[in-house]
């Protein structure tokens, strides 16, 4: 049985930007499904946090490899390649199989990913803009969706959402790429994490090391070869 393909969106864009990624995996056959960020589109105080974010990705992982004995492959993308390998302890496929177990997250696949080390605290970034309790990206236009036309980049500039200000400023209590082998498309072009950002953060999880010529939202403007990273990882041993 093929493994289920699970997406975890980054800040501010929620699922509709893996529509079209997931509709051409469920075209050819490949199932798929999305643990969406429940923090993203919330505003400060009493928002959910970034260990509920962590908590709402666990419980999806949780439901395939635990009651469904579901073969994993977890792609992340941005924010959430340090949020959902934190998601995943006791889950990946070794582990299980180590202890009689069926089903597991046997691969990561990192999307213009930040990737943090067990112990490190998130804090703020320069392309951080507060509006009271919410947080946008500056300049999406610039750091978002630089490799989109004009048309396309005013479309997606309205789909993004706020984050809260506060409660996403918690610790990395444990890096899943310690334990599963990972995957890292790097993005040439992405303007919020430069490309020399992506190949340390490869170089630290032990990735294998893919390359494109996109900008920050991959999913968006190469949806063709996201699906080829991700079925490549799905398919190898």
């Amino acid at each position: 049985m093929a493994p289920t393909i699970l997406f975890v969106p980054g800040y501010w864009e929620g699922p509709v930007t893996f529509e079209r990624v997931v509709s051409l995996l469920r075209s050819q056959g490949c199932p798929t499904e999305i643990a969406e960020l429940v923090s993203t589109g919330t505003t400060s105080p009493g928002n959910p946090s970034m260990l509920d974010d962590i908590a709402a990705i666990r419980l999806v992982v949780q439901k395939l490899v635990e009651e469904e004995e579901k073969d994993v492959i977890l792609v992340v993308h941005s924010i959430a390649g340090m949020l959902g390998p934190c998601a995943i302890e006791g889950l990946g496929s070794k582990i299980r199989s180590d202890a009689g177990l069926k089903g597991g997250v046997r691969k990561i696949v990192f999307l213009a990913a930040a990737i943090a080390p067990k112990g490190f605290t998130h804090t703020p970034m320069p392309f951080f803009e507060y509006d009271g309790g919410a947080i946008h990206c500056k300049t999406p236009e610039k750091l978002l969706f630089n490799d989109l036309d004009a048309v396309a980049t005013e479309k997606w500039v309205k789909v993004l959402r706020p984050q809260p200000a506060a409660g996403w400023d918690d610790t990395v209590t444990y890096s899943g790429w310690e334990e599963v082998p990972s995957v890292y498309l790097v993005c040439a072009k992405d303007a919020i994490l430069p490309e020399t950002m992506q190949l340390g953060f490869a170089q630290l999880a032990g990735s294998q090391i893919t390359r494109c010529n996109a900008g920050h939202m991959v999913q968006i403007s190469m949806p063709e070869k996201v699906v080829e990273v991700v079925k490549a990882a799905a398919e190898a041993n």
